[in-house]
């Protein structure tokens, strides 16, 4: 039952945060909403054409009380009048800069900004969006919205997709997101970016390039051995190939995760594709020769926090200097890319006549139900542990030229 008391400058500073949000009700569809981690907002609640409408006023640290019941009575009149309430607000916040400050850079800033709040990424998945913003069409940061157009764009483009043909659906789509953004907030009134043409769909879904003959894996750590690539890139590297996680999952590893006496990589679940909290972290055990390496690394990063650190060693390595790494440095675009290894893994595996299940299992694969998975992977750990040694020392035999085949 609601509360019909109007509210005080007391309570409202009082309020708490709880379990779920919350709202504190003033009168006349006049609300405080508290967040649960105690981030208050006011919200007035009305008709538009008989129907219900909700318009964020402003956040109560910009906002007092008293400003919130003027705005909350100036509205109705705007709304009797048809106008959309959250779009005044867009406009009047577009119009508080001048062309000149509403450039590419503050607003693609905005949009990541956006939405990196409503769609919960994770730390790791917004330093790529960055990256990708950043590497791709930085050339683009001050330049005023309202002055980008197709001519402006359509070259950045059209280098990305030559020099990195599988980073273009994701720049392309990023700057369309902004620019719709850009649209949407009043910064500009359309957006030039034409919809991209859509191909029918293929027959069969497309898998990664992979090499998954020994010879051809051999050549790929020999050719990665001798590069003067940075000590992040390498370590991925090194990681991809020997225990076939995917390469989101191991750029933002922490050494906090490694158990090195026990040889076991413990990843969070949330960083997992399958992100179902019942499955717990996935266990990854370290094979001997990897594992002697993490020891050498962990020495020589001191207090370093992250596994695979960038140039400047206080973030990670990110998952598009992986993907530059086999694309441009060992001129594998096409061939193999840092998601191939996990091909790798289950092909020379199988061929070697290994268990199913136990190569599912490292892969964090569902076998079976949910429960027995959860089970079977924590029972399994010692049989992947050697099946990684196994493995690990027929990679090592292939780079080093000793076998040919399995």
């Amino acid at each position: 039952m609601r509360d019909a008391t109007p509210l005080t400058d007391l309570r409202v500073r009082k309020a708490k945060g709880k379990d779920k949000p919350y709202r504190l009700f003033d009168g006349d569809g006049l609300a405080l909403l508290v967040q649960p981690t105690g981030v208050k907002s006011w919200q007035l609640r009305y008709r538009l054409s008989g129907k219900p409408q909700t318009w964020t006023i402003g956040k109560l640290d910009q906002i007092t009380l008293a400003e919130a019941r003027r705005l909350a009575e100036e509205a109705p009149k705007r709304a009797a009048d048809g106008e959309h309430l959250t779009h005044i607000k867009r406009a009047a916040r577009a119009k508080k800069r001048t062309d000149a400050e509403n450039t590419f850079a503050v607003v693609a800033d905005d949009w990541v900004e956006t939405e990196n709040k409503e769609q919960c990424w994770t730390p790791d998945y917004r330093r790529e969006v960055d990256a990708s913003i950043r590497n791709h069409l930085g050339e683009l940061d001050d330049v005023p919205m309202a002055k980008i157009t197709l001519p402006r764009v359509a070259p950045l483009l059209s280098a990305v997709k030559r020099d990195a043909p599988n980073m273009y659906p994701k720049v392309r789509s990023r700057l369309n997101a902004i620019l719709w953004y850009a649209v949407q907030e009043g910064f500009i009134t359309a957006n030039p970016l034409p919809p991209m043409h859509r191909r029918k769909k293929a027959a069969a879904v497309k898998h990664y390039p992979a090499v998954v003959d020994l010879p051809g894996i051999g050549a790929i750590l020999r050719s990665a051995a001798a590069t003067d690539s940075g000590r992040g890139v390498q370590r991925a590297h090194l990681l991809l190939a020997f225990t076939a996680q995917r390469v989101g999952e191991i750029v933002g590893a922490t050494w906090e995760e490694v158990d090195l006496r026990a040889g076991v990589w413990s990843i969070p679940r949330q960083r997992m594709k399958r992100k179902e909290e019942e499955r717990g972290p996935h266990q990854v055990p370290i094979p001997p020769r990897l594992l002697a390496l993490m020891k050498e690394w962990h020495k020589a990063d001191g207090t370093g926090a992250y596994v695979c650190p960038s140039p400047r060693g206080n973030t990670p390595v990110t998952r598009e200097a992986v993907e530059k790494f086999y694309r441009r440095t060992l001129d594998l675009s096409h061939k193999h890319r840092p998601h191939s290894w996990r091909s790798a893994f289950s092909t020379v595996c199988r061929d070697a006549g290994k268990d199913a299940d136990v190569i599912e299992a490292q892969l964090d694969h569902i076998v079976g139900s949910k429960v027995a998975s959860s089970y079977d992977r924590a029972q399994r750990i010692d049989l992947r542990h050697r099946l990684l040694t196994w493995y690990e020392e027929t990679l090592t035999a292939a780079r080093d030229k000793k076998v040919e085949h399995a």
